[in-house]
């Protein structure tokens, strides 16, 4: 697989992680141009089959094995990571402003953190903690639960993303302790089965159709095809070269990527407070991001289960 995507050394690895992190973190901009011509609920269904067809396109044409290790597993962590997650990062992105929703999504690590401590029974670090707790006050000042109007709601479904994706990282881990899980063929399986409730919502509810043009195909191309499906094909090829808590160092630089993006864009404009917020929850990603990678480090560079970093 690192063969057919042209990453065939370590310095290929760093070139391909740059352009995936520049992939991803645009990423947010094609979803909220995209869902001017378009309904979330219904972009996020089409996309995601989208990602879909693509992946087991690709898990045919490896000939690698077609059904999946584990049902449960699959389905447990399709609900968390594409059903929760994708749908509320869409919802987010169409309510509210992309650098807020980015922000709040990648507190995904510090949910996986508690998550991991509730149900692996993963101990956390005193500087683990200090992490949390800088994450967890810089998402109280950025989400304003006291502002009960505006983009309370948009904020809220960014939040719900970050924790589903955290809650599908943790239950990936926790049935990989007994099983040895192909990449490929659990991500194709899991987005499957995560979209299927999502397919149903369009014929349930009276939803506005969507505004197709050549425009809005390219971006449901660019959001689906290209972020989605082959930047995970991109990400597994990434981690036959590098370890998983370096290449994890992009999700540091996605929702800055996301963040200033918006600005340039759309012209989205933060208070104070959620200044404030943003360098508090960055400062808990560089804390977590540099223990991954002096973890990996002292592992001997060992690559762990590989998590797509896009964050929706």
């Amino acid at each position: 697989m690192a063969r057919s995507l042209a990453v065939q050394s370590r310095r290929g690895a760093y070139v391909a992680l740059a352009l995936l992190t520049l992939i991803w973190g645009s990423n947010w901009i094609f979803m909220k141009l995209a869902l001017q011509s378009a309904n979330p609920v219904v972009f996020n269904v089409q996309r995601t089959w989208l990602a879909t067809v693509v992946l087991f396109a690709v898990l045919l044409w490896r000939r690698g094995p077609l059904l999946p290790e584990s049902w449960l597993a699959v389905i447990v962590t399709g609900i968390f990571q594409t059903t929760i997650n994708f749908a509320s990062t869409t919802m987010a992105v169409a309510g509210g402003g992309v650098g807020r929703a980015s922000v709040l999504v990648f507190t995904m690590p510090f949910w996986t953190l508690l998550l991991a401590w509730a149900v692996l029974r993963e101990r956390i670090k005193g500087y683990q903690w200090l992490a949390v707790a800088c994450a967890l006050s810089g998402m109280v000042l950025l989400v304003e639960p006291w502002q009960w109007h505006g983009e309370l709601a948009p904020k809220l479904w960014a939040v719900l993303s970050g924790f589903g994706w955290a809650a599908g990282t943790v239950a990936t881990k926790y049935f990989q302790r007994g099983h040895r899980f192909d990449a490929l063929n659990f991500i194709a399986w899991q987005m499957l089965v995560g979209v299927l409730p999502l397919t149903l919502l369009p014929f349930l509810f009276d939803l506005p159709a969507t505004q197709w043009s050549g425009t809005f195909i390219l971006l449901l191309f660019q959001v689906g095809a290209v972020s989605t499906a082959l930047g995970f094909l991109l990400w597994m090829a990434i981690l036959r070269w590098l370890p998983a808590g370096t290449a994890s160092l992009n999700m540091f630089a996605i929702p800055v990527i996301a963040l200033l993006s918006s600005m340039a864009v759309f012209g989205e404009r933060l208070t104070r407070g959620e200044w404030i917020g943003i360098g508090c929850i960055g400062i808990g990603l560089a804390i977590i991001s540099i223990d991954a990678w002096f973890g990996n480090r002292r592992a001997g560079q060992a690559v762990t289960e590989p998590t797509p970093m896009e964050g929706g």
